[in-house]
């Protein structure tokens, strides 16, 4: 018998796929990508074509993923043993390029043996079998796609974040992407149309209607003035309207009834999933994309990253005949409901869907948020093979009757009922769709209507008058975002929930209520790139190279092809977005002055390097004289601050460097802070204690001890630091009074809560602690937040409420391990814990009005 090895990425699948195939099988994981181009440079070689008219040709220089050795060791040694290899990583571009590397990488060990591509748009035993049994080979064209992807990613990413760090005050935090700086182009557009927005009032006119008792009264809104759709934009005229309505009665013009039929969705796809998991169950996408990886490797769904509506056959017939049995033969249309993917879609693939549609939800072993994304797309699945809904829309027409009026006034209302729920009765979806934002003001829905004639009067029991305001666009949710991105053609749904990340974890955006809102970093890069290289970031251009790399995965165009025609007008942008030198005469100057400087300060060594300002001063004249460097207007500026900071040696100092131009920066060096204020903040630093491993106050200090100025930002930081974490010193009080002047808004103190002393020597006792456990992106590790607690409450005296609050519950989970336990518990706060929701409403509250303070602020200046 052949022994034969499969090798999946994740090692959840493998365990699946482990139990479906036989004993000659051997399932390996690879835990996602092998190789990659390295973390740091750009590791691609540019190189002319031949003929060099013919582009270039872009090779990059892979290395095995940091961690993947041993990983990659344990693959080679299955491969060395099989007969016969099955690469069967996701079937799409990453999972092919994953199967191409997994060939590089095993190439030596596996000549002259069989090596095929097998994929799956499910993990069934079924659909794993048959792959198995027809096998094929790697698609060198969708692997020149993820290639050639990945290669537009490095360059854009790597060379216009040099720009980025050159030319912006964040350092080397910041970052560009190709799908990325546009996503954060729609966040600062949108948010600087809603700082620019001025709403505009208008008023919405009805009348409450009855027949003469209280139950059949219904609201109608004013929807004809004088035949013409009303557009009433004063008190004045609103009240005009009302004063001549006063006294009118009303005649019912017209009832007509209107068969109307609501089709079902399509299943889900990546980007409609996003969506609907954000609007239904409040998922983030990455958290959405997270579970749906965990449903599909345990065989529960199909493949989740998918830009297709198409559905198998077999499920097809399996879904009907669960409509069928479920519903019965109302519910299920004579012939299925098939629907159009949208241009580009790889139509090879499936939807979303439950690969077993009689696996119900809530019969199955899954926690609560698993359960609510399964129980959406098996709802979605099912309800998009059903019939239609069919409702009769009533609606009614009611003119205002008055001698002496002055106006022409039509009201209607309108219910909706539904006659045949179809796919409704699935969905728990209600008849008519909720309307949104100025759509709400056009509907005139309302929840019943009594029995009406046409020629019946009624009464008008009082006139309504509604002041209204115009609302500027919303700021765009994670759903919103992703909505936005494959409307507009921008990247692939498989990757807009790390681009989200991405601006939020480069603090870019930030998450405010369930909206994301850009921060004024991110505003920077935006403005910044918009204004350099706006071609580059253009939504249209960006959906163009998508376009462009669907041609390369089909086979239309060869990746270097793409890659040239786009290397030759990211190189002529580039060039364009390059600052001017500055003039030589500006470096000439300078070196002038600080010739007449005789002592230099001792050069200081940190690490491997050695900052020595006379060294660079004689280094940059030499080089630039040579020729060897470009003149910059950052070389220019490290002149300009050593001849403000030698300015005592320099005759006339002062005034010659403000002769230069240079003025602003002397005044930014006469304002700054103190070198005892500074050397003070930093022994006050070593008496606190435990901030000696911070990596900010240490850059801080050795910023300081190279004879560098900290920025006003930076020292704010510094002063905060120090203030906030001085509680524990004796002269806590006169430490925070001298710093208070330079940290507005004052230091955040929380004040002592007597239990955690104790609380924190009772989990001294604790001596086994539980396993971190991951969720998303964080870890949560009891024994170090307990560390962490402790080491803050000793440098500070406090804890903030949330903080104490965990801590309670921490000592609650351990409270077997502590002895003392029960005869502490209601002295320390350990019984009935509250939610930990409930805790610190109002710091929430307060935090909430700066951010809409500084807000509206932002709105101001703009």
């Amino acid at each position: 018998m052949k022994k034969k090895l499969l090798i999946v990425e994740s090692p959840a699948k493998a365990k699946t796929i482990g139990k479906y195939l036989g004993d000659e099988f051997t399932v390996k994981s690879s835990v996602g990508h092998v190789r990659d181009l390295p973390k740091k440079g750009l590791s691609i070689k540019i190189a002319p074509a031949n003929p060099p008219e013919s582009g270039w040709t872009f090779t990059p220089s892979y290395e095995v993923s940091s961690g993947k050795e041993k990983i990659v060791e344990d693959l080679r040694r299955a491969a060395k043993s099989a007969d016969e290899i099955f690469l069967a990583p996701d079937p799409d571009r990453e999972g092919e390029a994953i199967a191409w590397h997994l060939g590089e990488v095993l190439s030596d060990v596996t000549k002259g043996k069989e090596v095929h591509r097998v994929t799956y748009n499910e993990i069934t035993k079924g659909a794993v079998r048959a792959a198995v049994e027809h096998p094929g080979e790697i698609n060198l064209a969708r692997v020149d796609a993820q290639q050639s992807r990945r290669i537009l990613d490095r360059l854009v990413g790597f060379k216009v974040s040099l720009l980025l760090w050159k030319n912006l005050p964040y350092g080397h935090s910041l970052s560009a992407g190709r799908v990325q700086s546009v996503a954060l182009r729609l966040l600062v557009e949108r948010e600087r149309e809603i700082a620019a927005f001025s709403p505009v009032a208008y008023w919405i006119l009805g009348v409450e209607a009855t027949k003469g008792t209280k139950d059949t009264s219904f609201v109608a809104k004013l929807s004809r003035l004088d035949g013409a759709k009303p557009d009433v934009r004063s008190q004045e005229q609103a009240a005009t309207c009302v004063d001549d309505l006063d006294g009118s009665s009303l005649r019912v013009v017209s009832v007509k009834t209107l068969a109307k039929s609501r089709h079902p969705y399509p299943p889900f796809t990546t980007s409609t999933l996003q969506q609907a998991a954000s609007s239904v169950c409040g998922f983030s996408p990455h958290r959405t994309m997270s579970i749906a990886q965990k449903l599909y490797e345990a065989g529960l769904i199909t493949y989740m990253r998918t830009d297709s509506v198409n559905v198998a056959k077999v499920a097809l017939e399996a879904v009907r005949a669960q409509i069928g049995n479920e519903f019965g033969a109302g519910y299920l249309p004579d012939r299925p409901n098939f629907y159009k993917s949208k241009a580009g879609a790889q139509e090879a693939h499936e939807a979303i869907r439950p690969t077993d549609v009689s696996k119900k939800p809530g019969t199955l072993e899954l926690d609560a948020s698993a359960n609510k994304l399964y129980d959406l797309i098996w709802r979605r699945f099912v309800a998009s093979q059903m019939a239609d809904a069919r409702l009769a829309q009533r609606t009614v027409g009611l003119e205002a009757e008055k001698d002496g009026l002055r106006h022409s006034y039509l009201f209607t209302a309108s219910t909706t009922a539904v006659e045949f729920d179809g796919f409704l009765a699935v969905m728990k979806a209600p008849a008519t769709r909720k309307a949104k934002d100025d759509a709400e003001d056009e509907s005139d829905e309302v929840k019943s209507l009594p029995l009406l004639a046409e020629g019946e009067k009624l009464v008008a029991a009082r006139w309504l008058s509604d002041r209204k305001e115009t609302k500027p666009p919303p700021r765009y949710s994670e759903a919103a975002l992703v909505k936005a991105l494959e409307e507009n053609g921008v990247g692939r749904p498989s990757t807009y929930a790390q681009t989200i990340e991405v601006l939020v974890d480069r603090q870019y955006a930030t998450r405010e209520e369930r909206q994301l809102v850009p921060t004024q970093r991110g505003m920077d890069v935006n403005d910044w790139l918009v204004k350099k290289l706006e071609p580059l970031f253009n939504v249209g251009y960006t959906a163009e190279m998508e376009a462009d790399l669907d041609k390369v995965e089909e086979g239309e165009v060869k990746g270097n092809g793409m890659l040239s025609d786009f290397y030759r007008k990211f190189s002529a942008w580039m060039e364009a977005a390059k600052e001017p030198p500055p003039p030589t005469d500006k470096f000439d100057q300078l070196f002038a002055l600080l010739d007449e400087v005789k002592n230099w300060r001792e050069p200081v060594k940190n690490g491997t390097r050695v900052y020595d300002d006379h060294g660079f001063v004689t280094s940059l004249r030499k080089q630039l004289a040579e020729n060897k460097v470009a003149a910059s207007e950052r070389q220019l500026m490290a002149l300009v601050k050593l001849a403000v900071a030698y300015r005592d040696q320099i005759r006339d100092g002062e005034i010659r460097i403000i002769d230069l131009g240079y003025g602003p920066e002397l005044d930014r060096v006469k304002n700054a802070p103190s070198e005892d204020l500074l050397k003070w903040c930093f022994q006050t630093i070593d008496r606190i204690g435990g901030l000696s491993k911070n990596p900010f106050l240490n850059s801080l200090r050795e910023q300081v001890d190279r004879g560098r100025l900290l920025s006003p930002k930076q020292f704010q930081i510094l002063a905060r630091s120090v203030g906030e974490n001085a509680g524990a010193l004796d002269d806590a009080d006169q430490v925070r009074a001298r710093l208070a002047p330079y940290v507005p808004g004052g230091f955040e103190v929380a004040d002592t809560d007597p239990a955690v002393p104790g609380i924190l020597k009772l989990l001294e006792s604790v001596t086994e602690w539980k396993e971190p456990v991951r969720r998303g992106r964080r870890t949560y590790n009891d024994a170090e937040f307990v560390a962490s607690l402790r080491d803050q409450y000793a440098r500070r005296s406090s804890l903030s409420p949330r903080q104490v609050l965990a801590l309670r519950r921490v000592c609650v989970n351990y409270r077997s391990q502590i002895p003392d336990f029960e005869q502490m518990a209601d002295r320390l706060g350990l019984r009935e814990l509250p939610r930990m929701e409930k805790v610190g409403d109002a710091e929430r509250d307060a935090k909430k009005a700066a951010r809409a303070e500084r807000r509206a602020k932002k709105a101001r200046d703009a």
